[in-house]
């Protein structure tokens, strides 16, 4: 049986999985849920939620768990650390961009008044400042791209094609790691999504 993505192109979470599928190499379909208005994904999964994954029969919900679950039956080209104290960072860098930049990512996209753009902005130069520490000297958290360097670029990422907010110039070390990101990616642009089978 073949391996389904129900995804929105424009989803972060959905892009963080199709990076994920693309260095593990392995094939999958997409199923755009936007075509029939998440019809198909409420009739195999019962809710709206996407990423969700047929995987051989089996619904698989969430990029996390689809991220784990593939690694667990493709462990080639492995998106965590080696070495058990590694990957619990790895894992708490994933959640904190998954569950905290998120939030700074609506603020900005749903900031209609310049009050609300400046706490956004506020808000998102503290995150900009942390991650400019974390990048400082680096290509990768780690020794090469895992799951924590997959999902903070899917949020950024997000920032710049459907938020339309662009990383100021001062943070030097997080523009050159997303420029690494879109390198390695093979994207012409970042105003481009991602959507490789296999890198």
């Amino acid at each position: 049986m073949a391996i389904r993505l129900f995804q929105s192109q424009t989803s972060m979470f959905c892009e963080k999985v199709r990076i994920v599928f693309a260095l593990k190499k392995v094939p999958y379909e997409v199923v755009d849920v936007r075509k029939d208005e998440r019809k198909s994904l409420i009739e195999f999964t019962g809710q709206r939620k996407v990423p969700s994954m047929d995987y051989n029969g089996k619904c698989v919900i969430d990029s996390t768990v689809i991220s784990a679950l593939l690694e667990k039956d493709y462990p080639a080209n492995s998106v965590y650390p080696d070495g058990a104290a590694n990957k619990g960072i790895c894992l708490a860098l994933e959640d904190w961009s998954d569950e905290v930049l998120i939030h700074a990512n609506h603020a900005m996209r749903r900031a209609e008044t310049p009050d609300a753009r400046k706490k956004a902005e506020e808000q998102w130069a503290a995150h900009f400042n942390a991650l400019e520490q974390i990048y400082s000297g680096k290509k990768f958290i780690f020794d090469r791209m895992t799951i924590a360097d997959v999902a903070i670029f899917s949020q950024l990422h997000y920032l710049y094609t459907t938020v339309k907010y662009e990383i100021p110039a001062n943070y030097k070390n997080v523009l050159a790691f997303m420029e690494n990101m879109r390198q390695t990616l093979k994207l012409n642009s970042l105003a481009d999504s991602f959507a490789a089978p296999s890198l």
